[in-house]
């Protein structure tokens, strides 16, 4: 199923370590999940009891053709795990919900909603 490479279930990515480390250095200066997590609660139960945002039908295929590529490059033994639980349709449309609510955050970074973070 898998066109990625196949990972150990605690083994992450080699490229995901600078984001960590500039994450934990920020955290490190004076913000805290404690801060910063209630905020993202907001405003994620705002999302989720409103709309997904606006869109054109152009994005919404687009979202829907990068979730199957998410799908198609999960490591393999993620994929085979979810699928004794769900359908292939149905992990493709829940990868879809993340990456529109992944879109929700960056348009809300950018309109300043999000700006107390």
């Amino acid at each position: 199923m898998s066109n990625g490479p196949s990972q150990p279930p605690n083994d992450q990515p080699d490229w995901l370590d600078p984001f960590e480390q500039l994450a934990n250095e920020q955290l490190d200066r004076g913000s805290s999940c404690d801060q910063v997590h209630p905020i993202v609660a907001n405003w994620f139960d705002k999302l989720m009891d409103g709309a997904p945002p606006e869109s054109r039908d152009s994005v919404l295929q687009a979202n829907s053709c990068l979730a199957t590529e998410v799908l198609f490059s999960s490591p393999e033994y993620l994929i085979e795990s979810m699928l004794e639980r769900a359908s292939e349709d149905e992990i493709a449309t829940w990868i879809e919900q993340i990456l529109m609510i992944g879109r929700a955050f960056e348009i809300s970074l950018r309109s300043g909603e999000l700006d107390d973070l």
